[in-house]
């Protein structure tokens, strides 16, 4: 597989089902990458994942992840029954995979950080083998957060001897914003990208509304980070993830969209 770009549900958020789709084939994405926490969308809807599956087939439009479970080191009974449902209706959908999100709540961190993550890991893993599809285990860089760098997912996948079924959802965004320059290209399997241009705060005060398309006024270096892993021999999606409302809602966000793709295929030096 080549790097492949894919639209995230968080492009247009209030378009129906049937649109967004359309906004994926008019732009030229390859995939779309759906979730399960937009109201009133096709997740919170109930759509059965056989009639969602088949919208996506006939439009021509791969499924680059299911996106997400939450606060999968907080791991409960509660949080089992909610995973086994989310990872099997991914796996009906075809996903190659389900995002996984730890717990970034005030509150949340302490010093079992590493056990705690080795427990959900270790509490999904029989999950993941039965439905054959991967956990994608993704750091997030805000200030509650309880794993913020790829080095410390890397470990606790590691002790929990992980790697058959989970690897790294790597966010360009949140590895600006806790200055995580690390790379480890051989464990990733899932890439998020998202433009920041406002220059008028710190990389650790930017927060998801901030984040638009990736285009010349980039502060995140998201160019120089792709080139990084294709160099290094990335090949799978590139789902682009902003949550501005002014981008989400711009009237003219095909344009807008298609300018930034094509922007992103010829700088990074994509097919």
């Amino acid at each position: 597989m080549s790097i492949e770009l894919a639209l995230n549900r968080t492009c247009a958020p209030q378009l129906a089902l049937i649109e967004f789709i359309g906004l994926a084939r008019v732009v030229g994405a390859a995939a779309v990458e759906l979730r399960n926490d937009i109201v009133g969308q096709e997740f919170a809807n109930g759509m059965p994942a056989a009639e969602l599956k088949s919208r996506l087939d006939d439009a021509g439009l791969r499924l680059a992840s299911v996106n997400a479970l939450q606060r999968f080191n907080d791991w409960t009974s509660e949080r089992e029954i909610e995973a086994r449902a989310l990872i099997s209706y991914a796996a009906a959908l075809g996903a190659p995979g389900v995002v996984l999100c730890p717990a970034h709540l005030p509150g949340d961190i302490g010093d079992d950080a590493h056990r705690r993550l080795c427990e959900g890991l270790a509490g999904l893993k029989p999950i993941f083998e039965a439905t054959g599809i991967t956990g994608y285990v993704e750091p997030l860089g805000m200030q509650h957060s309880t794993m913020t760098k790829q080095g410390e997912a890397v470990a606790a996948v590691d002790e929990i001897d992980g790697w058959g079924n989970f690897s790294l959802c790597y966010d360009t965004f949140q590895h600006f914003r806790c200055s995580d320059p690390t790379l480890f290209p051989e464990h990733i399997g899932l890439v998020h990208i998202s433009g920041i241009a406002r220059t008028d705060l710190r990389p650790e005060a930017l927060t998801e509304p901030d984040r638009g398309f990736v285009d010349l006024d980039d502060r995140v270096g998201n160019i120089a980070r792709l080139r990084a892993m294709i160099e290094a021999g990335y090949q799978g999606f590139v789902s682009v993830e902003p949550f501005s409302p002014a981008t989400q809602q711009d009237p003219l966000i095909a344009t807008r969209l298609r300018t930034s793709l094509q922007y992103v295929k010829l700088a990074a030096g994509l097919r």
